[in-house]
């Protein structure tokens, strides 16, 4: 086994961090290849407020330890391994000890230094659907490592795929939603690579406040904010059922739905998404339900069902079946889709306890 260096971050990555390569891993035809020049920003941007120290053989397996400046909980991110239980004990070994001394509690991951980035474990196999966009995308051993090296879930998620057959059941016991989407005391506001500017600077502050009280949420600089959810952004959005809803009153924004199809199948590789473009040329449409929240003031108004409701006026005509994509198991927003017949495919987040 290679010796496994620890490498403090000071703001260059080494050229083997985007080599290692798994031998017992073929990679799906429609995982993303990893952005260099992108990961290298934000290594570079995360040591603002971060410490951060690579683990590798230079060959067979990379990790980052990140240390926040607050908090008692350390993270791990960037994981790249063979299935050798050894050689995984060697690097987080080093990774616990280096937690250990700087006074953590706790070690999480896989976590890309936020929420905002990759995050999370795919457990099992494969579901029918293959991967959507942006989906956790793992080899079936990780999470078994983890758990050999006493890792166990602190979070866990589902996405849940309601298939064509299923969607007249949908509309019907969502009958009084529909009915009622238009005469509530908000306006729905499609979101475009048009509106989009319009509304930026409070969709940063209405991400923070709705999202801010989850597990594992980190905040991130509004700069990096932009710099990922921007015009272009938008322009992968599906028009037709993306959407920011204002109260009426006082022209404050509650609540944000944000989804689009699912591009994978169409192999973009680094060309971003663009729904007016490539819409008309997916094979099977396929609606990604993936961001969706309700600001903390205006909870318990079944503020959630409405944006599901909302979404569902459209779907008909454009999609043959949606996915709800990485609900936490404990999330209010499973409930728009209990009762109905789906697939569901299970992702975790992993901790160890360091004390």
């Amino acid at each position: 086994m290679s010796p496994i260096h620890q490498l403090p971050f000071e703001g260059t990555l080494p050229d083997s961090f985007f080599q290692i390569v798994d031998p017992l891993y073929v990679a799906l035809p429609y995982q993303p290849l990893e952005d260099a020049a992108a990961v290298r920003q934000l290594f570079r941007q995360e040591l603002e407020r971060n410490d951060i120290v690579l683990f590798t053989d230079h060959a067979q397996l990379r990790l980052a330890g990140i240390f926040p400046e607050s908090g008692r909980t350390a993270y791990f991110g960037f994981w790249e391994t063979v299935d050798d239980v050894a050689l995984n004990e060697a690097a987080f070994a080093q990774l616990q000890q280096a937690a250990r001394q700087r006074g953590y509690t706790h070690l999480q991951g896989p976590l890309n230094f936020s929420t905002y980035h990759p995050y999370r474990l795919r457990l099992g196999s494969a579901p029918s659907w293959q991967q959507f966009d942006r989906e956790p995308v793992n080899p079936a051993y990780y999470p078994g490592l983890l758990e050999q090296l006493g890792f166990a879930p602190v979070l866990t998620f589902e996405s849940r795929l309601i298939a064509p057959a299923t969607v007249p059941a949908v509309y019907q016991d969502k009958a009084a939603l529909l009915a009622a989407v238009r005469s509530l005391p908000y306006e729905f506001l499609p979101l475009t690579p048009e509106t989009w500017p319009e509304h930026e600077a409070a969709l940063f502050e209405l991400v923070h406040q709705v999202f801010s009280a989850n597990p594992a949420y980190q905040p991130i600089p509004e700069s990096q904010f932009r710099q990922l959810y921007n015009a272009g952004y938008a322009a992968r959005l599906c028009p037709h059922t993306s959407v920011l809803l204002r109260e009426k009153a006082h022209g404050r924004l509650v609540a944000l739905s944000l989804c689009h199809p699912n591009y994978a199948p169409l192999q973009l590789g680094s060309e971003p998404p663009d729904f007016q473009r490539d819409y008309p040329r997916l094979p099977r449409k396929t609606l990604l339900a993936k961001t969706i929240g309700v600001h903390p003031d205006f909870r318990n108004q079944q503020l959630m069902s409405y944006l599901g409701a909302y979404g569902m006026l459209a779907f008909r005509e454009l999609y043959d079946e949606a996915i709800f994509c990485l609900m936490r198991s404990d999330n209010f927003s499973l409930h728009f889709t209990d009762g109905l017949p789906a697939e569901t495919a299970h992702y975790a987040l992993y901790e160890l306890p360091l004390t």
